[in-house]
C-alpha cells in the first residue's frame, strides 16, 4: 500500500492517514516518526500489522491518561474502562503497567484518600463494599478498616438527622434514624449507642 495523504486531526498529535487513498484511520505523530511515515512511502501488510500493535499501544495510554486525569482510578476501573473502549490486552496491560510505574494507579492510596473523603459521613460496611466493588483487595481494606473509628461519623450523621426532626421524637421517627444510619453502613451496635446517647430510650423501637 502506498501513503497517499496524512492530515493532521485539530491541534492534536493525530492524523488521519489515507493509504492508496482510502481512510486507514488515526495514527499518532510518534507512531509516524518512529516508523517514517510519509506521503508516497510504501507500507507492506507486515509493517502495517507492526504499527497498528505500537500505535494502539500509544493511544491505549494516552486514553487511560486523560481518563485519570479529573480523578483517582483503581487498576479495576482503569481495565474496565480501557476494555470498553476495544483496546487488546498488551495494549491495555502495557497502559497500566506505565500507569502504575509513574504513580497514576495505586489502589492503596486511592483507598486511603476514599477512605479519608467518606468516612466522615460512612460507616464501614459501606466503605468496604465500594472499595470491593472498585476491585481494592481484602488486604488493603482490612488494613485500612481495622483502625477506622465510625463512631464520631455516626453521631454527626445522627446529630443532622435528629435536627430536621419535629419534637418529641415519635417511635416512627426514631425507627426511621435507625434505618438510615444502618443505610450508611454504620455497625449496628455503633447506630444503637449514637441513638441511645442522643435519644433516650431507644430499646423501645424493637431493635435487636
Amino acid at each position: 500500500m502506498i501513503v497517499t495523504e496524512l492530515k493532521q486531526k485539530g491541534k492534536s498529535e493525530s492524523y488521519y492517514a489515507y493509504f492508496d487513498n482510502e481512510l486507514y484511520g488515526e495514527l499518532q505523530l510518534e507512531t509516524l516518526v518512529k516508523h517514517h511515515i510519509k506521503v508516497g512511502e510504501e507500507i507492506s501488510n507486515s509493517q502495517l500489522e507492526i504499527i497498528k500493535e505500537e500505535n494502539d499501544k500509544l493511544t491505549c495510554f494516552n486514553r487511560a491518561l486523560k481518563y485519570i486525569s479529573s480523578r483517582l482510578k483503581t487498576e479495576k476501573q482503569m481495565r474496565e474502562y480501557l476494555h470498553g473502549l476495544k483496546y487488546s490486552n498488551n495494549a491495555i496491560n502495557q497502559a497500566i503497567n506505565k500507569l502504575k510505574e509513574y504513580g497514576y494507579i495505586n489502589d492503596e492510596h486511592f483507598a486511603k484518600t476514599f477512605v479519608e473523603i467518606y468516612g466522615e459521613s460512612k460507616g464501614k460496611k459501606y466503605l468496604q463494599r465500594e472499595l470491593m466493588l472498585k476491585g481494592v483487595s481484602q488486604n488493603i481494606i482490612t488494613s485500612l478498616l481495622e483502625e477506622q473509628d465510625e463512631t464520631v461519623a455516626c453521631e454527626m450523621q445522627c446529630a443532622k438527622k435528629i435536627k430536621n426532626m419535629a419534637k418529641p421524637i415519635s417511635q416512627k421517627d426514631k425507627e426511621k434514624l435507625y434505618r438510615f444510619l444502618l443505610s450508611k453502613g454504620f455497625e449496628f451496635s455503633v447506630v444503637k449507642q449514637c441513638v441511645s446517647k442522643f435519644i433516650s430510650g431507644e430499646d423501645d423501637c424493637g431493635w435487636d
